[in-house]
Protein backbone atom coordinates (compact mmCIF):
# COMPACT_ATOMS: atom_id res chain seq x y z
CA UNK A 1 0.00 0.00 0.00
CA UNK A 2 2.85 2.08 0.86
CA UNK A 3 4.39 1.87 -2.58
CA UNK A 4 1.20 2.47 -3.98
CA UNK A 5 1.01 6.12 -1.99
CA UNK A 6 4.41 6.85 -3.45
CA UNK A 7 3.96 5.78 -6.66
CA UNK A 8 0.69 8.19 -6.98
CA UNK A 9 2.45 10.91 -5.53
CA UNK A 10 5.65 10.55 -7.17
CA UNK A 11 3.57 10.57 -11.00
CA UNK A 12 1.35 13.43 -9.44
CA UNK A 13 4.39 15.73 -8.70
CA UNK A 14 6.01 15.01 -12.57
CA UNK A 15 3.31 15.49 -14.16
CA UNK A 16 2.26 19.25 -12.52
CA UNK A 17 5.43 20.11 -12.68
CA UNK A 18 6.47 18.64 -15.93
CA UNK A 19 8.16 21.34 -18.54
CA UNK A 20 9.90 18.98 -21.27
CA UNK A 21 12.85 18.48 -19.05
CA UNK A 22 14.46 15.19 -18.55
CA UNK A 23 13.74 13.69 -14.67
CA UNK A 24 17.54 13.69 -14.71
CA UNK A 25 17.38 17.62 -15.00
CA UNK A 26 14.48 17.85 -11.82
CA UNK A 27 17.43 15.32 -9.85
CA UNK A 28 20.34 17.58 -10.65
CA UNK A 29 18.11 20.64 -9.17
CA UNK A 30 15.23 19.59 -6.94
CA UNK A 31 14.19 23.26 -6.49
CA UNK A 32 13.49 23.46 -9.96
CA UNK A 33 10.23 21.36 -8.93
CA UNK A 34 8.73 24.10 -7.01
CA UNK A 35 8.80 28.11 -8.33
CA UNK A 36 7.37 31.28 -6.99
CA UNK A 37 6.35 32.99 -10.61
CA UNK A 38 5.91 36.07 -8.74
CA UNK A 39 9.38 36.23 -7.58
CA UNK A 40 10.77 34.62 -11.25
CA UNK A 41 9.16 37.82 -13.30
CA UNK A 42 10.53 39.97 -10.45
CA UNK A 43 14.08 38.06 -10.46
CA UNK A 44 13.74 38.51 -15.00
CA UNK A 45 12.99 42.46 -14.88
CA UNK A 46 16.11 42.94 -12.46
CA UNK A 47 18.59 40.94 -14.38
CA UNK A 48 17.16 42.26 -17.08
CA UNK A 49 18.17 45.61 -15.43
CA UNK A 50 21.63 44.64 -14.72
CA UNK A 51 22.13 43.36 -18.13
CA UNK A 52 21.11 46.78 -19.38
CA UNK A 53 23.45 48.72 -16.88
CA UNK A 54 26.44 46.27 -17.59
CA UNK A 55 26.09 46.98 -21.55
CA UNK A 56 26.47 50.89 -21.35
CA UNK A 57 22.70 51.28 -22.24
CA UNK A 58 21.90 53.07 -18.62
CA UNK A 59 24.03 55.02 -16.59
CA UNK A 60 24.31 53.74 -12.84
CA UNK A 61 22.33 56.29 -11.48
CA UNK A 62 19.22 55.28 -13.70
CA UNK A 63 19.83 51.60 -12.85
CA UNK A 64 19.76 52.20 -9.31
CA UNK A 65 16.63 53.86 -9.41
CA UNK A 66 14.98 52.13 -11.39
CA UNK A 67 16.52 48.85 -9.17
CA UNK A 68 15.01 50.88 -6.23
CA UNK A 69 11.12 51.21 -7.79
CA UNK A 70 11.33 47.40 -8.49
CA UNK A 71 12.07 46.90 -4.90
CA UNK A 72 9.47 49.13 -3.61
CA UNK A 73 6.58 47.50 -5.91
CA UNK A 74 7.64 43.52 -5.20
CA UNK A 75 7.88 44.32 -1.49
CA UNK A 76 4.94 45.59 -1.62
CA UNK A 77 3.29 42.94 -3.60
CA UNK A 78 4.76 40.46 -0.83
CA UNK A 79 2.95 42.41 1.61
CA UNK A 80 -0.06 42.60 0.09
CA UNK A 81 0.00 38.65 -0.93
CA UNK A 82 0.75 37.87 2.14
CA UNK A 83 -1.96 39.92 3.68
CA UNK A 84 -4.67 38.40 1.62
CA UNK A 85 -2.96 34.83 2.61
CA UNK A 86 -3.30 35.79 6.69
CA UNK A 87 -6.70 37.21 5.92
CA UNK A 88 -8.46 33.89 4.24
CA UNK A 89 -8.47 31.19 7.08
Amino acid sequence: MKNIIFILLSIFVVGCSYEGKNVTEYLDDPGSIIKDPHFAAYKEERDALESQYLHGQIEYSDYKEKVDVLDQKYNKEVEERNAKMMSNP
